[in-house]
């Protein structure tokens, strides 16, 4: 999962897709900023890895916070380019 959050992004592995917590267990493989955790994902996605991508506006870490699909909504979102699944 591609988690953008505020000027950053981070990278997880998680169990579900679930925006919120439960069941997600994810465990975090990248922070960096956008370009950087955008490649890495993209290499996930060219693996054959399912990329899915979201938005958390929330300081400090937010592996267990809520997550949102709404990307229009979150800041700096002119910024984006999520990948594209297939």
């Amino acid at each position: 999962m591609l988690v953008y959050q505020a000027g950053i992004a981070n990278v997880f592995a998680v169990k579900s897709f679930n925006l919120a917590n439960y069941g997600r267990d994810a465990v975090r493989l990248s922070q960096s900023d956008f370009r950087s955790c955008e490649m890495f994902a993209r290499g996930l996605a060219a693996a054959g890895v399912v990329v899915r991508t979201a938005a958390c506006n929330m300081a400090g870490d937010i592996k267990d916070q809520p997550w949102s699909d709404d990307l229009d909504a979150a800041p700096f979102s002119e910024s984006f380019r999520p990948v594209k699944m297939n």
